[in-house]
């Protein structure tokens, strides 16, 4: 093993130690897999074979993913948010307790609607996705159980990840409990941020957004090195946080850290099949590695090869430890 992968290896044997919070929206991953023979003769679309009429891969979705991911590295996941007294939440809970996640810190609302994604896909390419969603913030009662069961586990968390999708479970109020808790307790918080919400990214640990999202909260293009740095040392002064990571794809990771350096973080040269989900997958190595005592730098790093592991796969999906050990062992 070159020694310069030799931290990155030492990190990710402490993933198994590590509890994790995860707020969020949890949603309904659902794909559909058939073969596009023809175009339809009644509008320019593909005819999709269903053979046998499947049933759906079903995955947790959203902060659910984040969650699926944190497990499936060693460590322990515990979520927090709402879903729907409805079928899409009861599939939601089984697809989690599957991969090793309690749905017992779930609150389940009367009334709301768990989103649900179906994707339709021939050929490792995706043709359609139905959207099932009824977009609703979540009510003041559930809002307050909310804050009390993480008060109520904030002791056992090394780190707290906010996943927000703008379904309505990331509401302004509860985050600012939530965050006040975090901050008594010391426990470092990440957030995966919408740019139309962005006070609930303020003096978090470390905000995570890609380069679409950190352009929309900056206000102004940054494709060019110094337009990225210029907008990456504003965004970070102006959120207070200790950290900002700008995902870039294929070109890899920006961090910066508020005593003001910068890592510039490439990434491996590799085809992609697929980048859903691997937001989360960064997600959830951040705040492994750094509630693991990682220095951020090197957490990103990790982040960074476990995420070029996941746009390999077609869909949501998680890596393992081996899997992550041997792409460090590899260099890649």
């Amino acid at each position: 093993m070159k020694r310069k992968q030799k931290p990155l290896a030492k990190i990710l044997s402490k993933f198994s130690s590590q509890t994790v919070g995860v707020l969020g929206d949890f949603m309904l991953d659902e794909l559909l897999r058939g073969e596009a023979t023809r175009i339809s003769p009644e509008a320019p679309v593909p005819v999709v074979l269903m053979d046998g009429h499947p049933e759906p891969q079903r995955f947790p979705g959203g902060a659910g993913n984040v969650a699926v991911n944190i497990r499936a590295l060693g460590g322990r996941a515990v979520p927090f948010g709402a879903i729907g007294l409805d079928g899409s939440g009861d599939l939601l809970c089984k697809e989690l307790k599957a991969r090793g996640v309690s749905c017992g810190t779930l609150v389940r609302e009367q009334g709301r609607t768990t989103p649900r994604k179906l994707r339709i896909v021939a050929h490792q390419h995706q043709l359609l996705r139905l959207d099932f969603e009824k977009l609703a913030p979540i009510s003041p009662k559930t809002s307050a159980a909310i804050s009390r069961s993480f008060s109520r586990r904030a002791l056992q968390l090394s780190a707290l990840v906010i996943s927000d999708y703008r379904k309505g479970s990331v509401e302004t109020e509860l985050c600012s409990q939530i965050l006040a808790v975090a901050r008594q307790r010391r426990i470092p918080v990440f957030v995966d941020p919408k740019p139309e919400h962005p006070e609930i990214c303020h003096r978090a640990t470390a905000v995570t957004p890609n380069l679409h999202e950190a352009e929309l909260m900056a206000g102004h293009s940054m494709r060019d090195p110094a337009s990225l740095e210029a907008g990456g040392r504003r965004m970070l002064a102006e959120l207070d946080c200790d950290y900002l990571l700008i995902t870039r794809g294929a070109e890899g990771m920006t961090l910066f850290e508020k005593g003001g350096a910068v890592h510039d973080i490439r990434s491996e040269a590799r085809p992609v099949y697929d980048v859903t989900g691997a937001g989360d997958t960064v997600l959830a190595v951040l705040a492994l590695a750094f509630g693991s005592g990682a220095q951020m730098a090197d957490a990103a790093r990790l982040a960074n090869i476990a995420a070029g592991r996941v746009v390999l796969r077609f869909g949501t999906s998680e890596v393992s430890p081996q899997e992550l050990l041997m792409a460090i062992n590899n260099g890649t």
